[in-house]
């Protein structure tokens, strides 16, 4: 990683502990730059605007679930797979907290395109994840795998949106799994979520 890339993530992850901290309306740049020991002038240079920290920031989560993905492989198991991959950006959310995730999803609806799901991270992988889970008889939902991924993106998404504006009043995980189960017509055991 270069010291660019470097910089750019300390900035966007001690913004991250202020907008948890203090709320996202609360925290300044001046107080993410003093909390970074950096200048304005750096802070600008990697990013426009304080949104522009979050900008990106299901991507970076993406970037992550794709490398614990690499690393702890459910060769045999598909359904394992997609549901590490789910449960990484539950947990995600989570450590964000509901007033950050609602932030999000303010920024992202406003700005949202018609690519989504199909321009999310990690969304080609899902597909193939579900196609490979049909074949090997592991789900009970024959529809076609791009359906089922969309409908699975769409329907997770909203239980995210649901839990920022509840002021996380539910177990976010355990409602991922009811639709993750309820989506796919899977009746087996889920693999312990991965701490990230």
């Amino acid at each position: 990683m270069s010291q660019v890339e470097s910089t750019k993530d300390k900035i966007r992850e001690v913004a991250i502990e202020l907008f948890k901290e203090f709320g996202f309306d609360a925290v300044t740049i001046q107080q993410i730059c003093k909390t970074c020991n950096i200048t304005k002038r750096t802070f600008y240079y990697h990013f426009q605007t304080k949104n522009d920290v979050l900008t990106g920031l299901m991507d970076y989560v993406g970037m992550r679930a794709e490398r614990i993905l690499q690393s702890v492989v459910y060769e045999n198991n598909p359904v394992q797979s997609l549901w590490l991959m789910m449960s990484i950006y539950c947990e995600n959310a989570e450590s964000l907290g509901f007033r950050l995730v609602k932030q999000l999803y303010i920024q992202s609806l406003q700005k949202e395109s018609s690519t989504f799901p199909r321009g999310t991270y990690l969304y080609t992988v899902a597909e193939r994840l579900i196609k490979n889970a049909q074949e090997k008889k592991l789900i009970a939902n024959t529809c076609d795998a791009k359906n089922i991924a969309y409908t699975l993106y769409h329907t997770l998404r909203s239980v995210s949106i649901t839990w920022a504006f509840a002021e996380g009043s539910y177990d976010l995980i355990e409602a991922f799994q009811r639709v993750f189960r309820t989506t796919l017509i899977y009746n087996g055991e889920l693999s312990q979520q991965v701490n990230v």
